[in-house]
């Protein structure tokens, strides 16, 4: 059954994580990725790559995608790049503001060849502002936006990154979502247009309520270890952690319940939300001395009996060794030319009518460069000249 982006054709200049994200999204669906690499090729290919030559970073953010090598520093290259764009429903780009330009290969060039393209820009601090142009990765977006700092605690603390790629993938999703409706309105209107995303807008996004907070009453939330006593993580009496979300009043009888504590369901400093956090010094080393009299899978059990949301905090071991995942199709298995049966990751977006799939492994660098020229109709003659010339196909070093 055909995906629900197929017949979409995307030339992807992206490089790194947060652009190749959202070019793996629409592949997953059925788009046809062409992967515009420097003879070089992407970094990508390198990071974090073992002694076996397996990179999970680029399997996980290029899979699916055909590569061509295209020198973009040299005339024949960018208009090469402009031809292939005429035929693309979709150009990717995540240089800084102002760098397709100067190849000749912004908004306007593509538009101009075809006047119904989007073109996307993930930029890391937005295409306006005293900020626009320095360059700008992941991390530098999590201190900048104030995730740093609240991850660490707010205000005084030590700032702490939580999860590096935090925002390039949620960037990433971001980007694909702007694409998808942006084609949607191409579909309404027949018009093409320029979609923008950037690394601090995700991050102030994500960020919405606790910011919102702020511009509000100009002060900022403390964080602490837990968000509320019944919001948060406790250590078992076997030295495993669970988290619970007794977030609403409605589950606080089922909580005391389920730890034997019935005697405080009714008690005036824990009756109520406001009054549990403001009697939290009170009653967390009350809720700590229960987790500990019993393992983490006694009291998953029973705080589940009584529809408390609860999950063990988990590795990476742990959630592959679990069935949910697998269950949900978001753990799936593939098979690589290289290193046979593997387990990666599915989609985490899913339709009845129009399922998508999982992209094949990531491409061979330059791998597609010949097949794509081709359909430019250019004589073998002409690529072999561009190729002699470095203007595409893998450097010659790497060929060689």
């Amino acid at each position: 059954m055909a995906g629900p982006l197929e017949g979409i054709r995307v030339l992807d200049f992206t490089r790194y994580q947060q652009g190749p994200f959202a070019t793996v999204i629409l592949g997953d669906f059925g788009a046809e990725i062409i992967k515009v690499e420097e003879p070089r090729g992407d970094y990508a290919r390198r990071m974090f790559r073992e002694a076996d030559g397996y990179s999970a970073f680029w399997e996980a953010l290029d899979r699916g995608k055909k590569s061509i090598c295209i020198d973009l520093r040299k005339a024949d290259g960018q208009d090469i790049a402009l031809r292939l764009g005429s035929s693309c429903d979709v150009v990717v780009e995540n240089f800084r503001p102002g760098a397709m330009e100067a190849w000749g290969l912004g908004y306007e060039a593509f538009a101009r060849a075809n006047p119904r393209i989007i073109y996307a820009s993930a930029t890391g601090w937005g295409s306006k502002g005293p900020l626009a142009r320095y360059p700008s990765f992941d991390q530098i977006a999590q201190a900048y936006s104030g995730f740093a700092q609240h991850a660490g605690g707010g205000p005084g603390t030590r700032p702490e990154i939580p999860f590096p790629g935090i925002a390039d993938q949620t960037g990433g999703m971001n980007l694909a979502l702007g694409i998808m409706t942006a084609l949607f309105v191409r579909e309404r209107t027949g018009r093409g247009q320029k979609v923008e995303v950037s690394l601090l807008g995700t991050q102030l996004a994500l960020q919405s309520p606790d910011l919102l907070h702020y511009l509000h009453f100009g002060e900022e939330r403390p964080r602490e270890f837990r968000s509320s006593p019944t919001v948060g993580h406790y250590q078992c009496g076997d030295g495993r952690w669970v988290m619970m979300a007794g977030i609403d009043q409605k589950f606080w009888p089922g909580l005391t319940r389920a730890l034997g504590l019935e005697h405080l369901t009714g008690d005036a400093r824990f009756a109520r939300g406001s009054a549990r956090w403001e009697n939290r010094g009170q009653l967390q080393p009350i809720l700590e001395a229960a987790f500990q009299t019993g393992d983490a899978e006694h009291w998953i059990e029973r705080l589940r009996a009584e529809d408390v949301p609860v999950s063990a905090i988990l590795d990476y071991a742990g959630i592959a060794s679990e069935e949910q995942a697998t269950a949900n199709g978001y753990i799936v298995e593939q098979e690589h030319p290289a290193f046979g049966t593997q387990r990666i990751i599915g989609l985490h977006i899913q339709f009845s009518e129009t399922p998508g799939t999982p992209g094949a492994p990531a491409p061979e660098l330059g791998a597609h460069t010949r097949e794509i020229l081709d359909e430019l109709c250019l004589p073998r003659s002409e690529i072999e000249r561009l190729e002699a010339l470095g203007v595409v196909g893998p450097a010659r070093k790497l060929r060689e």
